[in-house]
């Protein structure tokens, strides 16, 4: 008796298992399937273009790199002040190739809109001999253009420093300025309001061991133009309107 009892219960439990589910059941798993959220998916046509994209992009970011390596190595230590002809001329090359592979069409709001908020770059080449290129006297220091955080109370879009750092940091000199957009040129303008600022000075100043020993303002009105020909992460190439070059990269702790 005990084992027909096991197996009358082994026939009915294969038989529940068997039985098809109740049709309600089958209903509301049809409809679920039916109304499920169907994933979009490229067409091939757009994902070999997406896929393009993103490899041509890799590929200029790689050669972006590679060129900005040259560019230091060219610029030597002492912000291309001490470069003779020749060596300027190598440069000017690599400099030719870096402004055509800029990523940006709008190289001149991003600094006045908060993307450089609170960057910092450092000088790699320039050919001006002004006190800009870092060179005080017979010395040659070390160049930072910081942009100012958005919440600097005396801060804002476009404001920032330049820094002139001599014997370590003992002594700096900065000059502060502000850069806004340059509206767009007449008739015959050689300039795009795309790419062009107006730089304002505020002020100049010295400091000694971090204390500021000296400031002085600028005559109302002194300004200059900045043609930005590379913004990137990695690098910004600008043309002043006295026809001078200067390359900052990005410091490495911005």
């Amino acid at each position: 008796a005990p084992q027909r009892r096991m197996h009358t219960y082994t026939v009915a439990s294969a038989a529940a298992r068997l039985a098809p589910p109740p049709r309600s059941s089958r209903l509301r798993s049809s409809a679920a399937v039916r109304f499920a959220p169907r994933r979009r998916r490229l067409s091939p046509v757009r994902a070999e273009r997406a896929s393009n994209k993103n490899a041509a992009e890799d590929i200029a970011s790689a050669k972006l790199s590679l060129l900005v390596d040259d560019l230091r190595a060219a610029s030597g230590d002492a912000n291309g002040v001490d470069l003779t002809d020749e060596d300027r001329s190598e440069v000017d090359s690599i400099l030719a190739v870096i402004e055509s592979l800029c990523p940006s069409d709008n190289r001149a709001r991003a600094h006045v809109d908060g993307t450089l908020a609170g960057s910092s770059w450092d000088l790699i080449y320039t050919d001006s001999v002004g006190n800009s290129s870092g060179k005080i006297g017979p010395f040659v220091g070390k160049v930072r253009q910081v942009f100012k955080p958005s919440d600097d109370p005396n801060g804002g879009p476009g404001t920032y420093t330049n820094v002139v750092e001599l014997f370590g940091g003992l002594l700096a000199i900065k000059l502060d300025a502000v850069a806004e957009m340059l509206g767009r040129g007449g008739a015959g303008s050689q300039t795009n309001a795309s790419d062009s600022l107006k730089v304002t000075f505020v002020d100049t100043s010295v400091w000694v061991l971090g204390a500021e020993v000296f400031r002085r303002p600028f005559p109302e009105g002194r300004s200059g133009t900045w043609v930005m020909k590379h913004v990137s992460d990695e690098l910004r190439v600008l043309r002043t309107n006295q026809g001078n070059v200067f390359a900052l990269g990005r410091s490495s702790d911005s």
